[in-house]
Order: C-alpha cells, then sequence, then structure tokens
C-alpha cells in the first residue's frame, strides 16, 4: 500500500529557503482568503443541495445566494487576487514595490469593511461596502503608479489590465451579485482579467513560454477592450448581446494563448501541476466563453465554469506553488496537486451543468462532499505553510523574533 502511495504521488525535491528583501504581504491576504473560500464554499455547496432538494430547508433562497456571491467574489477570489498583486504584481509589471507596511493595511480595512458590510444594520453595512471599495481602489492605484514607472514593455500587456481589472472590484460591493449577469460582468472584467496577467507571467518564467509584446500585445489588449464594452452592454444596458461578449472574450483568451506560446510550451512541459492548472484553466474559461456565444441560455452555467472551475482551478494549483517557495516546504506533492486540480473539475462542471442537465439528489450529494473535501485538504494544509512562512522571514523585516 505504501508504495501505491509513493508511486501515486511520489515525493518531490526539497525547497530552499527564499532570500526575503521586504516584507512579504502574500500570506496576510491569504489568511483571510482561506477562511472566505470555505465559509463560501460551504454556503454555495449548501444552496445546490437546497436547489436539488437534498437539504428540506426554508428561507430567502436569493438572500443567501447574494451572500455566497459577495463571499466568493470579494472574500475568496479578491484576497487570493489581493495577495498575488500586491506581493508579485510590481515584478510582474517590472517596477519597484511599494512599502508592505502600506500593503498591509489594505488588509487590515478589507476585512474590517467586510465585517461591517455584513452587519443588518444598514449605515455600518454601508460604511464596509464603502471601506471595501477604498480598499479596492487603492490596491488598484497602488498598480497603476508601479506600473507607470516600471518596465515600459510590460504596461500594455500586464501592468495596466491588472491595475484595471483590480480597479473595477471596487465597484462590486454596490451591484446586485446575485443576478448572474452583473456577477458575470464582475468576473470576466474583474478576477479573470488579473488571471490572465498571472498566467502570462507563469508560462513565461515558468513554463518557457514567451513575452506578448507589440503587436501581440496590441490585439490582446484591443480584444480586451472590446470584450469589457460587451460585458457591460450585456449586464447593465437593454439589448446588449451575451452572444457578443462571448465572442469578445474567446479571442482576447485565444490571442493570449497564441501570443504566449502556451500549447507548444504546454506539449513539453509534461503533465507538472503548473501546467495541468493552467491547460485546465484555460479549459474553462474557453467553455464559459463558448458556451455565451453560443446563446446555450443559462448565464450561472457560466458564472460557476468562471468562478468554480477557471479561478478556483487556478487559485488551487498556483497557490500551492507559491506557498511551497515562500515557506520553503510542500504543501502538497506535485503529483497530488495535479490529482486535486483535476479531481475538482469533475466537482465544478457538476455543479456548473446542473441547472441544464438533470442530476439526482445522489449525485449533487456526493459531489458536493467530495468538493468539499478536496478544498478541506487543500485549505488546511495551505494554511499550515502559510503560517511557516513568517519564521523564515528575518526580524529587521518584520519576522518573527527568537
Amino acid at each position: 500500500m505504501k508504495r501505491l502511495i509513493q508511486i501515486l504521488t511520489p515525493s518531490d525535491s526539497s525547497f530552499s529557503p527564499m532570500t526575503f528583501t521586504r516584507q512579504p504581504v502574500v500570506q496576510r491576504f491569504w489568511y483571510g482568503g482561506l477562511v472566505a473560500g470555505l465559509a463560501g464554499f460551504a454556503l454555495g455547496f449548501a444552496l445546490w443541495m437546497w436547489q436539488h432538494g437534498v437539504l428540506a430547508v426554508s428561507g430567502d433562497y436569493f438572500f443567501y445566494k447574494l451572500w455566497h456571491a459577495r463571499m466568493q467574489i470579494m472574500g475568496f477570489l479578491g484576497s487570493f487576487l489581493l495577495g498575488f498583486a500586491l506581493q508579485s504584481g510590481p515584478h510582474v509589471a517590472g517596477g519597484k514595490p511599494p512599502p508592505s507596511k502600506s500593503l498591509l493595511h489594505l488588509c487590515h480595512l478589507l476585512w474590517v469593511g467586510l465585517f461591517f458590510s455584513g452587519l443588518p444594520f444598514a449605515p455600518l453595512a454601508t460604511l464596509g461596502d464603502l471601506v471595501v471599495s477604498v480598499v479596492y481602489g487603492g490596491a488598484g492605484y497602488f498598480l497603476y503608479r508601479v506600473t507607470a514607472e516600471g518596465n515600459p514593455k510590460l504596461r500594455l500587456p500586464r501592468g495596466y489590465p491588472l491595475a484595471a481589472g483590480m480597479t473595477l472590484m471596487a465597484i462590486a460591493p454596490w451591484l446586485p451579485l446575485e443576478d448572474p449577469g452583473v456577477a458575470l460582468f464582475v468576473l470576466w472584467c474583474g478576477p479573470v482579467t488579473m488571471a490572465l496577467v498571472a498566467a502570462q507571467q507563469l508560462i513565461q518564467n515558468v513554463m518557457g513560454g514567451t513575452l506578448l509584446q507589440e503587436r501581440a500585445a496590441r490585439r490582446f489588449v484591443a480584444a480586451l477592450g472590446v470584450a469589457w464594452i460587451c460585458s457591460a452592454w450585456a449586464a447593465f444596458i437593454p439589448g446588449g448581446s451575451w452572444r457578443l461578449a462571448g465572442a469578445g472574450w474567446l479571442v482576447t483568451l485565444l490571442l493570449l494563448l497564441h501570443g504566449t506560446g502556451f500549447i507548444p510550451a504546454a506539449r513539453g512541459f509534461g503533465w507538472a501541476a503548473i501546467n495541468v492548472t493552467l491547460s485546465l484553466g484555460f479549459f474553462h474559461g474557453v467553455a464559459g466563453a463558448l458556451w455565451l456565444l453560443l446563446g446555450e441560455g443559462s448565464l450561472d452555467v457560466v458564472v460557476h465554469l468562471l468562478g468554480a472551475a477557471f479561478l478556483t482551478t487556478l487559485i488551487l494549483g498556483v497557490t500551492v506553488r507559491v506557498t511551497g517557495f515562500f515557506s520553503a516546504g510542500a504543501v502538497l506533492s506535485d503529483r497530488a496537486t495535479a490529482y486535486l486540480v483535476g479531481l475538482w473539475g469533475v466537482v465544478a462542471w457538476s455543479r456548473s451543468f446542473s441547472p441544464v442537465w438533470p442530476m439526482n439528489e445522489g449525485w449533487t450529494l456526493w459531489m458536493s462532499l467530495a468538493g468539499a473535501t478536496l478544498l478541506g485538504v487543500w485549505g488546511v494544509r495551505t494554511g499550515y505553510r502559510l503560517f511557516k512562512i513568517r519564521e523564515l522571514v528575518p526580524v529587521s523585516l518584520g519576522g518573527k523574533k527568537e
């Protein structure tokens, strides 16, 4: 039995401790992201089972759906993207990072804002939403400054889209996110846009792909701008077409894949977890764009293809890699991570297509339990390794005193 486990999940080579040149901020944001994600997914699985008759409960379904969307978009996805953008964004855009202390203020404000926004007293809830907007707007401002002072070659394909996606998240607290069309607009133009920037960095630096530049960069950004406009039109203006938005996002994704040389890079990279993560992530994103383009109807399908399949897959695979390097120890073995994101895809697709594919109560229950188990293993292991980061940071940079 032990030999079988070793064959299925062989151990990886040990990690070398990082040399920190500034106080890391990534783990501060990801702590909260883990909590929000586990709570948000628990509520999401409960709503899914409620919808399919597995849970016999009563109440305002759409009220809980709104809070599921808020926790997932502003708490889970937002926290992980904030952590990545504020830790690695300056490197991605080729600029100088702002002081870590100023970035940590945003972390504290985010969780104060999210707490107050959930209170039943309207003035405090409004104050909380305002604070959350300030956090995302402030992060966008930092990223614009870094981009403007950074590498000119990286501004167009990376820096400005990253800053724009982060800034757009500032309006999320004021939108009816329980509306699938509105949620879809926020997901595409906020988290997905930022994820496409992060993917460029990984494809080039890890997988040996190419940098988007010159004509390829201009085409990518032009397609991204058109996709943004079409998504806003479809979400907020009568007569808008999600088919046009789907076409815009499909072209954007294909231009990115072609311009970075992802497919040849992936072919030569083997079955490493980061390759599986990015390949599955892009597959889910392209599927979502195609669903819109073909006009199949249910926007809820695309919301979950983006949120549960595309973005969560990227978060699972990328956080395992980043946390391992920052903490000098594996969260999960590379093979186990590849299995994790693959199995998660089954759960995510089951949830995504449940509005249009008949599913019995048993399948919904088992997929919910499987999803909770996968996320629980990932969350516990990631949280443990995040706590180890402080032990490696020098005291002069805010590390733990002996």
